[in-house]
């Protein structure tokens, strides 16, 4: 049961590290200052998320091992 909850969240967290790379890429274009500050917005979150699917992942292992 927990190897797949860890592969929805790996499969999750893959889909935050490509909207990440894709608004890197955005970054990249000539944008409004309006603009930045949404996408920088976007990063934080995603971030955040990224950093909360991590915990859970490392918490599902140490229970695993226990």
């Amino acid at each position: 049961m927990s190897d797949l909850i860890i592969e929805k969240l790996l499969e999750k967290r893959d889909s935050y590290l490509t909207i990440l790379k894709h608004l890197s890429f955005e970054l990249m274009m000539d944008l409004t200052d309006i603009e930045i500050k949404e996408i920088k917005e976007v990063e934080k979150n995603t971030l955040d998320q990224l950093k909360t699917i991590q915990q859970e992942i490392a918490q599902i292992l140490s229970q695993n091992q226990s």
